[in-house]
């Protein structure tokens, strides 16, 4: 409107902000930490490729290794095979004849002396006729134990068909020695038996190609043992030998190839049939042993029934310590017959190395990244130190303590630029503050935006003050002294204002007027200015007695406290502005201020006031008067002291009842009862200067006689 200018300022905001050691570290978090990320990852990356190429060129060498055992054993049981094949020896006879089966039987066992990998050699003719030379701990229990043959030993079988005298038969036969390993035959024994060789896989097939020929993996015919048949005919079609193979030699040269502890190697066909593989490990007995193992077998030998030969095919199965990776490859064929080589490889025995690997760069990136911490640190430690020290400082000052004067020192030269500078500004703005009331300045640094021309209406408490008789002491004392002792004064009076919320709106001469509820609100501005009227009070006091004893003049200080409406804001031009208040309630704090003169008090404040704090301190009501050049009455009271310090309180309880006593009969007239009651009351406070004002009062009063249309209102007609 017309009536206020306002100066708008654009508001301070608070923006999101972070240190600025933070800062730099976090900026050498983006730059450090994903570059060791970066070369971690790809460390890991390639020490899990190079495990897995390790697996691939160990599961190679693996698979050549059983492809050369096995095609070296093979190649020398065929020539063997051939050899025997061809001599006369063994070519078909009619009839039975002990002496030639045994010599074939002698010549078949001492290929298994010569032969680790052969469990068993054999021959079956066309006729059914079937010689076996076989080790016995290759045989299951329930047959060694029908044979009646030790583990070390040699068991010689013949089958053929049973002949009468006619030469008929009638089924077959089995008759068997049991060959010592001195070479010492045992005695001959026979049974009942439907074997029949030309059943077997092993000559089928020999048959059916004509050449030598492998099979599936399978249980050998009364033995407990997995393994392959090799077969090779004879000329003419005349019946094929046959030797089986076990898996003891290849499994103990699977297992010098295991890959890793808890590895599982397997060597089948490419159906999935096992003819051998390593064995479990024993959590009973062994140490470090992983969960999932059986698990890893099974899924592996089902990967190996889906394998079609291709190059090579790789899994993954389980979780956590039981998580294997499978691999399956192909052997070049022997014999007709495609066999794999199979891993199960477990994940954790795998990747320890590449672990142990990552867990040493990871070490190493730590010291790394914690070096460069430790720089970014000591660089962030040189420039955030005295920036922090300067944030310290201006936020200090802008709480207006000014207490910290020691400057912030930095070898940055922009540093001590600013250093400098917050210097002179801390300067100007304590000097500023002299002259400027603290809450005032406060505010305008607070919310700069509401500093224009402008004013509001609220309830105020307002004090003057005034030194008695000032003029009289001013002209005792030169002007440098007065001035220096009124500053003193003023220094003694001002702590009790302010510390009490109060405002010093200005200094007129030897008075100071001061207010609270302005310009920062406060819900109990009567309380803290009646507050910080006692303790002023007891300052002025205080400050008398020592100058009494210098024998210096003495300033005795008059307060007037009332509390009321009134206008508050800045008031002035655009150019100078004054922050005050405009109001009756500064004139009528200025009148109780005036009327200590008359009572001899110290402290006189309103109805008012005494109405807003009487359960918080101790007032005695002193008289209700119309000041000169007004026609208001005005209720004039004293605070006493706090309701909280009993033992004050008590000590006015007696003075108290003798003054009500006696202001109630002066309200009613009876001045001569009244009179007695002030006389009383003066009896225990002799100086008490409202006493002896109302003693001279009624004894005037009884001098004039009745006073028609008395109401207990004094009427003072001069200041």
């Amino acid at each position: 409107n017309g009536e206020e200018a306002l100066v708008r300022l654009p508001p301070m905001t608070r923006r999101f902000s972070v240190p600025f050691g933070l800062t730099l570290l976090a900026l050498l978090g983006l730059i450090v930490v994903p570059l060791a990320g970066a070369l971690l990852w790809l460390g890991a990356e390639t020490a899990d490729t190079l495990e897995h190429r390790n697996v691939h060129q160990r599961m190679t060498t693996l698979s050549r290794a059983v492809e050369n055992f096995l095609r070296s054993g093979l190649r020398q049981i065929v020539l063997m095979g051939a050899t025997l094949a061809d001599t006369p020896g063994f070519r078909p006879t009619p009839g039975l004849n002990d002496a030639e089966d045994l010599a074939r039987l002698t010549q078949l066992a001492g290929m298994l002396g010569r032969h680790s990998l052969v469990a068993a050699a054999f021959v079956g003719y066309a006729d059914g006729h079937f010689l076996y030379a076989g080790r016995a701990n290759t045989l299951s229990g329930e047959q060694r134990a029908v044979y009646g043959a030790a583990d070390d030993t040699i068991v010689l079988r013949r089958v053929d068909d049973e002949r009468v005298a006619d030469g008929s038969g009638s089924g077959r036969r089995e008759t068997w020695w049991v060959r010592a390993p001195d070479g010492r035959l045992g005695p001959p024994h026979s049974r009942a038996t439907d074997y029949d060789p030309r059943r077997r896989p092993w000559y089928v097939e020999a048959q059916a190609d004509r050449r030598a020929a492998l099979t599936e993996p399978y249980v050998f015919a009364d033995a407990d043992v997995v393994g392959i048949s090799a077969g090779l005919p004879l000329p003419d079609g005349a019946g094929a030998f046959g030797f089986d193979i076990t898996i003891e030699q290849v499994s103990a040269l699977i297992a010098g190839y295991k890959i890793t502890p808890n590895s599982v190697i397997m060597v089948g066909s490419l159906h999935g049939n096992v003819f051998a593989q390593t064995r479990a490990c024993a959590p009973a007995t062994e140490r470090n042993c992983l969960p999932g193992g059986g698990a890893a077998r099974l899924a592996l030998t089902n990967l190996m029934r889906e394998y079609e030969g291709k190059q090579r095919l790789q899994g993954r199965i389980g979780q956590g310590d039981g998580e294997y990776e499978l691999f399956v490859e192909n052997m070049p064929e022997m014999l007709g017959r495609s066999f794999v080589v199979a891993a199960a490889v477990p994940v954790a025995e795998l990747s320890a190395d590449s672990r142990a690997l990552f867990a040493k760069s990871t070490i190493a990136a730590a010291i790394a990244v914690g070096v460069a911490v430790l720089a970014a640190l000591a660089g962030s430690l040189v420039l955030s130190r005295p920036l922090t020290r300067i944030a310290a400082k201006t936020e200090r000052i802008r709480h207006l303590d000014f207490g910290d004067r020691a400057p912030v020192q930095s070898r940055i030269a922009e540093v001590a630029r600013l250093s400098e500078s917050v210097e002179r500004m801390r300067d100007g703005l304590e000097t500023f503050g002299h002259y400027v009331s603290r809450g005032l300045v406060e505010q305008i640094m607070r919310s700069p935006e509401r500093t224009g021309l402008r004013g509001a209406r609220r309830e105020v408490t307002v004090m003057f003050t005034d030194i008695e008789g000032f003029s009289r002491i001013a002209e005792q004392l030169r002007p440098e002294v007065l001035t220096r002792r009124l500053s003193h004064y003023f220094e003694t009076l001002a702590p009790a204002i302010a510390d009490n919320r109060g405002t010093i709106d200005k200094y007129i001469g030897d008075s100071i007027m001061a207010y609270w509820n302005a310009p920062e609100t406060d819900d109990d501005h009567v309380f803290h200015a009646c507050r910080a009227a006692l303790r002023a009070a007891a300052a002025s006091r205080a400050l008398a007695v020592r100058w009494q004893n210098r024998g210096r003049p003495v300033f005795r200080t008059r307060i007037g406290l009332h509390t009321g409406p009134a206008v508050v804001g800045n008031v002035g031009t655009r150019e100078r502005m004054n922050y005050t208040l405009v109001g009756p309630v500064a004139n009528q704090a200025s009148r109780l201020e005036g009327l200590n003169k008359v009572y001899g008090t110290d402290v006189l404040a309103s109805g008012e006031v005494m109405r807003a704090t009487a359960d918080r301190f101790l007032w005695r009501g002193i008289d209700r008067v119309v000041a000169a050049g007004t026609t208001g009455t005005l209720d004039l009271h004293e605070p006493l002291t706090a309701r909280d310090d009993p033992a004050a309180v008590a000590g006015y309880a007696g003075f108290l009842e003798h003054w009500e006593a006696a202001r109630a009969d002066y309200g009613a007239g009876r001045f001569g009862k009244a009179l007695a009651g002030f006389q009383a009351a003066a009896a225990l406070r002799p100086v008490d200067g409202p006493c002896r004002v109302f003693i001279a009062r009624c004894t005037e009063l009884l001098r004039r006689g009745d006073q028609p249309g008395w109401d207990g209102i004094w009427r003072h007609d001069r200041k």
